[in-house]
């Protein structure tokens, strides 16, 4: 069996057909993170996929934000399906997962709120491993929260996400079932994860800390100091373990360098390499020595920032009969159950067609009975002459029609008819002037000409010194190349300055191919 979990960044962003996107992976079960949809915004396309059966978490905060989706296989069909790491989300839905363990140093508010974003997808499977022996696989795909530097509660809200996910997944685990957690992690677990230098004196992070103890002996890393009271690290609780996964790509690689899953796309980073890993396949330590097989990492894979990651095990999936309440093609509005707006129209239907041919033949004889008064009328006035009062009035009306139709239009347009009605103008008493005895005349004639001309001359010049553009960029020091224009966006005293650096991707200072360290605000005071 083969198990994938990807960041996409947007489910909706794929240029190509899911079921395409999907095949070409070639996996049983794809697990996706930050979905960005909420229920209002999943379509059919995007719930119904061809050869799949799909489970969704929503953000129940936000609109277009996190969310996960895990796909499965008609052969990998799970028994049993769940949103969220507790069982406030699913209270009356049949087909749970089940057993949570010991939430009780949680409040009943913050196990809400760990649920409330849409981060976590469990299903349930039966599989026959590699001797033969029939199990039950719980796979847990979590999108982990990332730590904003600017509010301190979100760490706080990362730790405690940690603490409810390893709960979960040890008390599933003692039920007797295998357990694969996987997804983004948002933790770079080793100095190896990391393109970044370490600096002299850095503080290890909570979230580090975490993965270290989750992890068993051969995947920590001996710099990290251990948890030595779980009560008092707001990552565990006093009734987790530690110590009972895999980090499945490691487990067959435990030194490559390089192996990152995630890149800043701003700075052109995927270019150089220059990234962390933040994705993960964790695996139970006993299904790990019996089953795990390989795990990759599909550099190559994009339309995300990050790239997907996929581990093949030697068991199989039995797939269920039929899939549990939580898939999406239960959901009342792809079932076909869901009433539409246009039912309610459907009963009137035929009175309202009825009235319309009725209210129809009613206007035609109507209009055919004023068509015949305005023609009578229109005979009468033809046959009177108009007097000259009339004529002018007409003038003025037409006149004022075709001024107001020249007012709306582009500024080009604008200009161009302004233009051409002072050339029909100059021609006219360029006419009147040949007719007319008296040099006087045709001298001011010609000096009306001569402004005109110098005024479009004026308007042309004004126009291609506000339009003519940007000054070239600077030429970077280290590759003498042009540069890039970037904006900031970090709130604080230079938040929408722009400034030009290096266009080449972010990468070590060693690296002649990475981007060099040129920098250069703009100058908006040059002219």
């Amino acid at each position: 069996m083969k198990i994938l979990t990807w960041n996409i960044n947007g489910i909706r962003a794929s240029k190509i057909k899911l079921s395409e996107l999907f095949d070409s992976l070639d996996a049983d079960v794809i697990c996706l993170q930050e979905t960005k949809v909420t229920r209002d915004m999943l379509d059919e396309p995007t719930a119904i996929v061809e050869g799949y059966n799909s489970y969704f978490s929503f953000s129940k905060k936000r609109s277009g934000y996190s969310g996960v989706a895990t796909f499965c296989k008609a052969s990998a069909t799970p028994v049993e399906a769940e949103e969220g790491l507790y069982k406030e989300l699913n209270p009356k839905l049949e087909g749970k997962v089940g057993h949570y363990g010991d939430v009780s140093e949680f409040s009943s508010d913050e196990l809400e709120a760990l649920d409330a974003e849409g981060r976590a997808v469990i299903t349930k499977h039966k599989i026959r491993k590699h001797d033969g022996v029939e199990a039950e696989l719980a796979i847990i795909n979590v999108y982990c929260p990332r730590v904003d530097p600017d509010r301190e509660d979100r760490l706080l809200y990362k730790l405690r996400f940690f603490a409810l996910l390893q709960t979960r997944a040890e008390a599933l685990l003692q039920s007797g079932c295998n357990v694969i957690v996987l997804g983004d992690m948002n933790v770079k677990h080793k100095s190896i994860d990391r393109s970044e230098e370490d600096e002299v004196g850095t503080v290890t992070t909570p979230s580090r800390v975490w993965v270290n103890q989750f992890v068993w002996d051969t995947d920590r890393d001996p710099s990290i100091a251990a948890v030595e009271n779980k009560e008092d690290f707001a990552g565990t609780t006093s009734s987790v373990r530690g110590g009972l996964f895999v980090d499945s790509f490691r487990y067959f690689y435990p030194d490559q360098t390089g192996a990152y899953t995630n890149w800043c796309t701003l700075t052109s980073a995927r270019e150089t390499n220059y990234g962390r890993r933040l994705d993960y396949i964790f695996t139970n330590v006993e299904l790990a020595q019996s089953d795990l097989k390989d795990c990759e990492i599909l550099a190559d894979v994009e339309g995300s920032d990050h790239c997907p990651v996929k581990a093949e095990y030697m068991a199989g999936f039995i797939p269920a009969e039929k899939c549990p309440p939580l898939c999406t093609k239960h959901m009342p509005e792809f079932c076909g159950k869901q009433i539409k707006l246009s039912s309610f129209f459907m009963k009137r239907e035929k009175t309202i067609e009825s009235s319309i041919e009725i209210k129809t033949s009613q206007d035609t004889a109507d209009q055919n009975h004023i068509k015949n008064t305005k023609n009578d009328k229109t005979e009468k006035m033809t046959l009177k002459r108009p007097s000259n009062g009339d004529k002018i009035g007409n003038a003025a009306k037409k006149k004022k029609s075709d001024s107001s139709d020249s007012r709306q239009g582009s500024l080009k347009g604008f200009f161009l008819k302004t233009s051409t009605k002072k050339e029909v103008v100059d021609i006219k008493m360029e006419e009147v002037s040949s007719e007319t005895k008296g040099e006087n005349h045709s001298s001011e004639m010609s000096v009306k000409v001569e402004s005109t001309i110098t005024v479009k001359s004026n308007t042309a010049s004004a126009w291609k010194n506000l339009l003519q553009g940007p000054p070239p960029p600077p030429l970077c020091k280290g590759h003498q190349e042009p540069c890039v224009l970037r904006t900031v966006k970090k709130p604080g005293p230079n938040k929408g300055k722009q400034f030009f650096v290096c266009a080449r991707g972010e990468g070590h200072s060693t690296n002649p191919e990475a981007r060099c360290d040129f920098f250069k605000w703009v100058d908006y005071k040059k002219k």
